[in-house]
């Protein structure tokens, strides 16, 4: 990509804001179908007011903008907004009324960037953030032209709290302490916009969690006022440009073109804005403690598992769902911080998807990757010989509600997703076939490795698992990690790091550098019973043959979901010692330490495709599984 080194933004010291200094990230490059932005004038109060940021490019597609940008000397974050002069005002040269998005930074798991520069693991010093150079820009939610303003900041856009519709108090388990859900509406009222990824903190860095006695920071989990000196919520503005650009892209039609149709598909964009009546959740089981519910929601059903209650009159605040800027949101905190909370949602709108033993099941969604031990997203697809063993046919809502469980995903434990629950009685429903795929944490310190591809390369934080529940069964699971691949891994018993070539050579990690709040990334899947196929934004990433195993299933009920496990322990273990991690996921660790929010694009499936031609597809590159034993 077009910009400057590291060393041209000047002298990291120099820019102290939050005890931590900017560091450009050098590996977010351009898609192949982004395109030089369209300049165009400014808002009368901006102009002449700052240099411009020349070479911008866009992509844009559906109700989403992708602005890439240039290095900007001196900037500690980079934000935008759509100005529609019917809804934005200026303060000065401050917007109010805005939607703004800011970039942010990676976040990457347990080695921030510090770590990786000097070679250690552990007892590094967080000093340097990577910038990311992209924003991405909601709210394109209807045909035509918008204008668009980008500009480099010399602070981090604010972390403005929790997200969340409606402003909420979570007890902290153990504790007289709470934390606050901040709704949208009150963010607004306070910073006089609404502010998308803000990651500037109200705490200097991660190694300050806890005091000297092991008490925890009493700012951890809390906004930065809005007149705060170091991250004010009004930030000078190094430099600014203004773009166009028109939905729909001229060219989406035919590089983007939605292949979710027929007569049994879904392609949700969430584009009207709507809140899921807590009231509308209701319990679904009893699991003892911690709220699990579920309830209708648009065209979905969602369900969930050991929720933290809020505390007041409406303990059901501690989940919320809401469709806002044509996205789907969800925000909820674990249990006591120590349960495994979960939520999840399945399509009322269409019934199983039929698998074919030549054509595909699709889906697809995009989220933001950002993912460690304890918090990720969690792909299903539960199965069976009749759609009706699934779903009730009037309604299509599901006969159970899969989820996971500790510890489901490993080799050795595996409790099956469908399996009942607690005090649930085991019935027909039950213990079904299930297909899960589960972006996780994890870290990877040895350096390239070892016969890796010659090409683009960066360490990873996180692992791809894919793995099979057997119909019929409580416990143990299928992996389908194939063996030789090249990490520690020698009995394929864990996830899959590394994207492999033929030859099974490692061309770049499965996911980095995507391990981001922002832009959210696109997952493809493609299932058919001898055959799954994993694409991310777009590149195939990782296929699994499984003509040794085919899935049995004739009919599969695709869920879609994210976790956060035990976020007492993410906090104390990987992060509160001062040595146990590097901290790399800045933004959970200080902001959102026992919560956690998801933002999803778009959501769809359809059955009986084939793969279309804007994917590449390598089956050369497809590989069966070590094992096929439940183990």
């Amino acid at each position: 990509m077009p910009g400057t080194t590291a060393a041209e933004l000047g002298n990291p010291s120099s820019q102290q804001f939050n005890g931590l200094n900017t560091v450009m990230d050098t590996l977010h490059h351009r898609p192949l179908h982004a395109i030089p932005a369209n300049w165009t004038s400014l808002p009368q109060p901006l102009a002449g007011t700052a240099p411009s940021i020349s070479d911008i490019a866009v992509l844009n597609r559906g109700d989403a903008l992708i602005l890439y940008l240039p290095a900007v000397k001196g900037a500690a974050d980079y934000r935008a907004y759509i100005y529609d002069s019917s809804k934005v005002t200026f303060s000065g040269t401050q917007p109010r009324g805005a939607v703004i998005a800011c970039a942010g930074y990676r976040q990457r798991w347990l080695r921030n960037i510090d770590a990786l520069m000097s070679g250690s693991y552990e007892y590094v010093t967080a000093k340097n953030r990577e910038l990311i150079q992209t924003i991405e820009v909601p709210g394109l939610t209807a045909d035509g032209n918008y204008k668009v303003i980008v500009e480099a900041l010399a602070s981090p856009c604010p972390f403005p709290g929790i997200l969340a519709h409606t402003n909420a108090t979570i007890p902290i388990w153990n504790s007289t302490r709470t934390f606050n859900f901040r709704s949208f509406a009150d963010m607004k009222s306070i910073y006089g916009n609404e502010i998308l990824n803000g990651q500037g903190s109200a705490i200097d860095d991660f190694k300050n969690v806890f005091g000297p006695n092991r008490e925890v920071n009493a700012a951890l989990a809390s906004a930065v006022p809005p007149q705060d000196q170091k991250i004010p919520a009004d930030p000078n503005v190094i430099a600014r440009s203004a773009i166009t650009v028109v939905r729909p892209a001229a060219d989406e039609a035919a590089n983007a073109p939605n292949i979710d149709v027929g007569s049994n598909a879904i392609f949700d964009s969430f584009v009207t804005d709507a809140i899921m009546d807590p009231a509308s959740f209701t319990p679904i089981r009893n699991e003892g403690s911690g709220l699990a519910r579920g309830g209708k929601f648009g065209d979905w059903f969602f369900w969930t598992n050991r929720i933290q209650a809020a505390t007041g009159s409406n303990p059901a605040l501690g989940i919320q769902v809401w469709q806002r800027h044509g996205r789907l949101y969800t925000t909820f905190a674990d249990q006591a911080q120590d349960i495994f909370g979960a939520i999840y949602f399945m399509s009322t709108k269409t019934v199983p998807q039929q698998l074919d033993t030549s054509k595909y099941v699709h889906s697809f969604f995009r989220i933001d990757s950002g993912a460690t031990e304890r918090r990720y997203w969690h792909w299903l697809m539960c199965g069976a010989n009749t759609r009706d063993e699934l779903v009730d046919p009037a309604t299509h809502i599901p006969r159970n509600f899969p989820i996971g469980t500790p510890f489901f995903n490993l080799v050795g434990h595996g409790s099956n997703v469908s399996s009942p629950m607690e005090t649930e009685e085991q019935n027909q429903y039950h213990n079904k076939e299930c297909l899960n795929l589960i972006q996780i944490g994890s870290s990877w310190i040895f350096g390239k490795p070892s016969g890796a591809a010659p090409s683009w390369f960066d360490e990873p934080h996180s692992q791809l698992n894919a793995f099979i529940n057997p119909a019929g069964t409580t416990s143990g699971i299928i992996n389908l990690k194939p063996d030789g691949l090249p990490d520690y891994d020698d009995t394929a018993s864990g996830g899959m790091m590394w994207r492999v070539n033929a030859q099974k050579q490692a061309i770049q990690p499965m996911f980095e550098p995507f391990d981001q709040m922002a832009p959210l990334t696109h997952f493809d899947i493609f299932v058919r019973p001898d055959r799954v196929i994993f694409y991310v934004n777009g590149r195939q990433a990782w296929c699994g043959d499984l003509s040794e195993r085919p899935l049995t299933m004739k009919y599969g009920m695709i869920g879609y979901g994210s976790v956060l496990y035990h976020s007492g322990a993410e906090l104390d273990t990987n992060y509160g010692n001062g040595a146990g991690g590097t901290g790399g996921s800045f933004h959970y660790i200080m902001n959102t330490p026992w919560s956690d929010t998801r933002a999803w694009d778009a959501v769809g499936h359809t059955e009986k495709i084939d793969v279309p031609s804007q994917f590449t597809f390598d089956p050369a590159a497809c590989f069966k599984p070590k094992s096929t034993a439940v183990r």
